[in-house]
């Protein structure tokens, strides 16, 4: 692609009051490809939390910017340093990585020395946005969102972002695995690639959204003895125990937040009172993770997956060495893209992780609908088609 792109993407303004957004679906022109990008033509494109904080401006990126991480379509066009897709393939987006660092060459991606100005800087490494202009102008709009802002009919995509999927793989098919690349795969690599829970474990998941739901999928593939989602929701806990999630124990916990109290009522749960051996804390809140490491039994494990601006964690040093407990961060699940979405794809059509029962579909006009029944608790994952 020489020549400048006119498309349509969701622009994220500076908000006009704190803790609102300001997306705006407006026409932008893309500046022609760079060496190793990619134009994806987006047939769907999921919503994840990580979206609204930083149109919020709450995140690494501030706006202006085109929102979206999570998606999938078909490549347009290639630069002419791109050899892993040709014009035709199939593509999931997801996170970008340098490819050549340490942490990359060893299987790491999830820890890319480069991964903040990748997928937070939103400019080329020379410096320069991908975005043209827009309806308001020429200038400060960027792009390359998780080196991709892909919620748009068109995207321009950082190499590294694209798992490219078998040529049998159709238009629906493209609507489900849209959402593989960020939510899913960093909820369920927490249970496969970091806790890795022997049979007969006892695991508890906090935060009811579509990473801890992912964990949970994960986790009973383990055979657990005991499985626990928690949340403070209770429209969303009845929607889940109907609807998403079967055999496991689910717990309200917006009336146990007294010090303490949510540890116990879990520690409860379990057939001695000890606690249990996993904990995957897809929340970020400071007081959850206190008690999320208080529920844990002796060699027990916390994965933290979810973060909050500032959030520390207040745990008792003593009480950890003498329960010789594991306190573990991890970034998206710990995965490999290329390797974790395959992964779960193939996991998903043996009937083993159903993803799919996740998500709602909306047409890609219709983004203020779905974030507003993403925010009251109504629906899981929401999924813009085109």
């Amino acid at each position: 692609m020489t020549t400048p792109t006119r498309t349509q993407a969701y622009v994220a303004r500076p908000p006009k009051q704190e803790g609102q957004t300001n997306i705006q679906l407006e026409d932008v022109t893309y500046k022609p490809l760079g060496p190793t990008e990619l134009l994806v033509e987006i047939a769907a494109a999921s919503i994840c939390h990580t979206d609204i904080k930083a149109a919020q401006g709450n995140f690494h990126m501030k706006p202006p910017f085109i929102i979206g991480h999570e998606a999938a379509g078909t490549v347009e066009a290639v630069g002419d340093k791109v050899s892993y897709v040709q014009c035709g393939d199939k593509v999931a987006l997801s996170y970008s990585h340098c490819q050549k660092c340490r942490f990359c060459l060893t299987g790491r991606q999830a820890y890319c020395e480069e991964i903040f100005p990748l997928n937070f800087g939103g400019q080329r490494d020379n410096g320069s946005s991908v975005v043209q202009d827009t309806a308001e102008g020429t200038g400060s709009v960027k792009g390359l969102f998780f080196g991709q802002s892909s919620m748009s009919r068109l995207a321009i995509v950082r190499e590294s972002c694209a798992v490219k999927l078998p040529p049998t793989t159709t238009k629906d098919d493209l609507t489900l695995f849209a959402s593989l690349g960020c939510g899913h795969q960093t909820g369920a690599g927490a249970i496969l690639n970091v806790a890795r829970p022997p049979p007969g474990s006892r695991i508890v998941v906090f935060g009811a959204g579509a990473v801890g739901l992912s964990a949970i999928m994960a986790a009973k593939l383990s055979t657990p003895e005991l499985l626990v989602l928690v949340d403070n929701s209770q429209t969303k806990l009845d929607m889940i125990a109907k609807e998403i999630v079967q055999d496991v124990a689910i717990v309200n916990c917006a009336s146990l937040w007294n010090e303490g109290e949510l540890a116990t009522f879990i520690k409860d749960l379990t057939p001695d009172g000890r606690g249990v051996d996993f904990v995957v804390e897809c929340t970020g809140n400071e007081a959850v993770n206190v008690e999320a490491h208080e529920c844990l039994d002796k060699l027990g494990t916390l994965v933290n997956v979810g973060s909050s601006a500032g959030a520390k964690a207040g745990y008792e040093i003593g009480k950890q060495l003498v329960k010789g407990v594991t306190v573990r961060g991890t970034h998206q699940g710990d995965s490999v893209p290329r390797v974790m979405v395959p992964r779960m794809v193939e996991m998903w059509r043996a009937g083993r992780f159903p993803f799919d029962r996740l998500l709602t579909r909306y047409g890609f006009e219709d983004l203020d609908k779905a974030l507003r029944d993403l925010g009251e608790g109504k629906i899981v994952k929401p999924v813009l088609v085109l």
